[in-house]
């Protein structure tokens, strides 16, 4: 009897087990059938369309088939460094990459495959150029690497402000001039967006320091938004961009990243941007506020959102959130096949070059007392190279804007090879004043470094110092040594109380692993060099429009309920982001420091506050020597027929000197009489020239009678008065010899 209970026990599990057997591969049958239907329905809804208008339709049907579940996990991908694909649709893994000099290589990113990338000069170098031709050959350089490894997006370029010489990620950016930044930008989206490659406009906006940044509240008001911090967004959008990225600070008392009045209203509403929007990493905390914002993906791992997922989930929100990002990877080929080019990646040599060019055209004389340009041959005696990046082989910011580059040398390097053996090249980090004194030649490399403190070195951890680290140093060699040579390894201006006793100073930004090499033949005079500023120099910091940005009382916005009232944020110098590096991740209420940024100076920031205040600056905006020398004359203003007619600045542009030179023709534009406080001048053309040794060139520059309106409070909107306008060319904001006037 109990054998005959087993058997039948036995015999009736065994029997369950191959009926479950069954069901299990009738399912797994059954799913894979689902599957591949799935798969084969979504697949052509995953092309690229001829028209890009027609990804919107496309988009919609896809998400008709998404789950409530992908849906959300589209717009919160866990993914950091891409947007996750959803495998049983056939829509693959997006990959992003850090950004501004080239391909950061990031560990659990798609560039992590990478063994190598090259390291760019940094965007400010090439706003450096006046350019837009470099900046097209810049951008198709960086986006075929891209293309080459098989990532889609690029988180750049940034177009922030330089507001603040000291803000950490200026290196990054293209300057203080809006129009300038604005041709840079056009030009790069066209050409990284020609290779496939998604330019993401960066960081919208408001985000001109990095002194708890996560912190901040910029205060700026309507004409001064408009006027100068929001062209070179439009620039890049009216040129396609796939991407923008909202920013950490607070605009006007809401976070950028969750604000549906500067994204609804100004991204997507004035500016007409249709495409994907992101957050910058860890930038809300309220995820209601930001699927109604208008943003489309939290980066990088949805932290606001999955915190009120249970409001979310299926809602006509992340539904719209969920749509705009597979409308814009449909309309930009990223979900077509084969995306990767790997026969691409062999071409390390063009890349360079262009890396090359641009660092030839980038660096800038500021000062020559006759030193320059150096005969190595000629020099009798030891050479003493010193700094504190004089052995400095990565030249470029950190963060996530540093990219490490191949084949890299230092200054130090580049100067043993410039020199014969007989020059007796001494490097010496602390040298002694009798090496100093003793020196046929002092050659200082000072800048800031990427370890240590915040204010010794430039990346998006926070602001710098005005003053160098090395200025003690550069000043005992400018006052033992008459030959001193400073070039600057930097991201924007310093305080150089020593320029009058330095013999020759030059800029060479952070140039990556071409710079050396560039900076070499530039002090040997190889390379005449032709870089202008984009940014003022101002004497000491007291003078700058933005000066006191960290001495600011504690300003709770009143959008903030849960801010810490009564607090003071510590002074630069400090680490500026761990208070509030992670609030946003928190699981119960957030409570953070939120501290005001006025832009008190409103449009007059830049070479505009210097004008207006009639300030003195170190080096002006535009500024930049060369080792031949430029005259202009015979300007002639004329306006083409018709209501949409062109300014045309024609003038002569001659080379004195005895050898061939690139000089950057710049046009500035000023109103009579006014009807708002304005700007003495503002640059609204320029032009890079060539020419040999006594050559005389005719040289005309455009100008867009539209682009000298100003932005009205009243009608928000442009308005351009009619009455007289000045126009002034010259070599900088503060040469400019050629003057002239006409009626509008």
């Amino acid at each position: 009897m109990k054998t005959h209970t087993t058997h039948r026990t036995t015999h009736h599990t065994t029997h369950r087990n191959h009926t479950a057997l069954i069901a299990a591969l009738c399912l797994s049958a059954l799913q894979l059938f689902s599957l591949s239907a799935f798969s084969q329905s979504a697949a052509p809804l995953l092309k690229r369309p001829a028209n890009p208008a027609d990804a919107a339709a496309q988009a919609q049907k896809l998400l008709a088939l998404l789950t409530p579940e992908e849906r959300f996990d589209l717009t919160s991908s866990s993914y950091s460094f891409g947007i996750t694909g959803i495998p049983r649709l056939g829509i693959p893994t997006i990959h992003f990459t850090d950004a501004s000099a080239g391909i950061r290589i990031i560990k659990g990113g798609q560039s992590e495959h990478y063994e190598k990338t090259t390291a760019f000069p940094c965007p400010l170098a090439l706003a450096a150029t006046w350019s837009p031709e470099l900046a097209t050959a810049y951008a198709d350089a960086i986006g075929e690497e891209m293309r080459a490894g098989g990532i889609h997006v690029l988180l750049g370029p940034g177009m922030c402000g330089y507001r603040l010489s000291v803000c950490g990620r200026n290196f990054e950016y293209l300057g203080e001039d809006p129009f300038l930044a604005s041709r840079v930008v056009e030009n790069y989206v066209r050409a990284l967006q020609a290779r496939g490659i998604a330019a993401t406009l960066k960081h919208f906006i408001g985000n001109e320091t990095e002194f708890y940044r996560r912190g901040s509240n910029s205060i700026i008001d309507e004409r001064t938004l408009h006027e100068i911090y929001l062209p070179p967004f439009k620039a890049g959008i009216d040129a396609g961009a796939w991407a923008v990225m909202t920013s950490y600070n607070q605009l006007n008392g809401e976070w950028a990243g969750q604000d549906a009045a500067l994204v609804n209203g100004v991204l997507r509403g004035q500016l007409g941007f249709q495409w994907l929007t992101m957050t910058d990493w860890t930038s809300v905390w309220d995820g209601v506020k930001f699927a109604a914002s208008g943003n489309d993906l939290e980066k990088p791992a949805g932290f606001a959102l999955r915190r009120d997922k249970a409001k979310l989930l299926g809602s006509p929100q992340i539904d719209r959130m969920a749509a705009s990002i597979l409308k814009t990877c449909i309309a930009a080929g990223f979900y077509e096949p084969n995306f990767a080019k790997p026969e691409l990646m062999p071409r390390w040599a063009e890349r360079a070059a262009v890396a090359r060019s641009v660092n030839d055209r980038a660096i800038t004389l500021l000062q020559n007392n006759g030193v320059l340009p150096l005969d190595p041959a000629a020099v009798k005696g030891a050479v003493l190279v010193t700094g504190n990046c004089a052995n400095r082989t990565e030249l470029a910011g950190g963060g996530s804007g540093h990219v490490k580059g191949y084949d890299s040398k230092s200054p130090a390097q580049a100067m043993k090879e410039l020199f014969p053996a007989s020059a007796q090249v001494t490097v010496a980090d602390a040298p002694t004043d009798e090496q100093i004194k003793t020196a046929a030649l002092v050659l200082v490399f000072p800048g800031f470094t990427l370890g240590g403190k915040n204010y010794e070195g430039e990346s998006d951890t926070g602001n710098r110092s005005f003053v160098l680290p090395d200025d003690a140093l550069i000043r005992r060699c400018v006052a033992l040594n008459p030959k001193t040579v400073v070039s600057l390894i930097a991201g924007g201006g310093v305080e150089m109380d020593w320029a009058p006793q330095a013999a020759a100073i030059v800029h060479a930004y952070y140039g990556g692993q071409t710079g050396a090499d560039a900076l070499a033949d530039v002090l040997s005079g190889k390379t005449n060099p032709s870089g202008k500023l984009p940014f003022s120099i101002e004497k000491k910091f007291a003078d700058a429009p933005g000066y006191g940005y960290d001495a600011k009382p504690c300003e709770i916005s009143s959008s903030h309920p849960a801010a810490m009232v009564g607090a003071t944020p510590a002074k630069a110098g400090k680490k500026g982001n761990d208070k509030t590096h992670s609030f946003m991740t928190r699981d119960n209420k957030t409570i953070i420091d939120v501290y005001a940024i006025h832009y008190k100076e409103g449009v007059f920031t830049g070479y505009r506050w210097y004008d207006d205040k009639n300030i003195e600056p170190r080096f002006p905006f535009g500024f930049g020597l060369s080792y031949t020398q430029f005259s202009y004359s015979d300007l002639n203003i004329t306006k083409t027929p018709g209501p949409a007619g062109k300014i045309l600045a024609t003038f002569k542009l001659a080379n004195t000197g005895a050898r061939a030179g690139d000089e950057v023709a710049q046009l500035y534009t000023g109103e009579a009489n006014p009807t708002v406080p304005r700007p003495p001048r503002e640059l609204k053309g320029f032009q890079r020239v060539t020419l040999a040794a006594g050559e005389t060139k005719t040289v005309t520059i455009e100008v867009d009678p539209n682009t000298l309106g100003f932005w009205d409070v009243t009608t928000h909107a442009w308005k351009l008065n009619p009455g007289k306008y000045t126009i002034n060319v010259g070599s900088s904001s503060r040469d400019l010899p050629l003057r002239g006037s006409i009626e509008l």
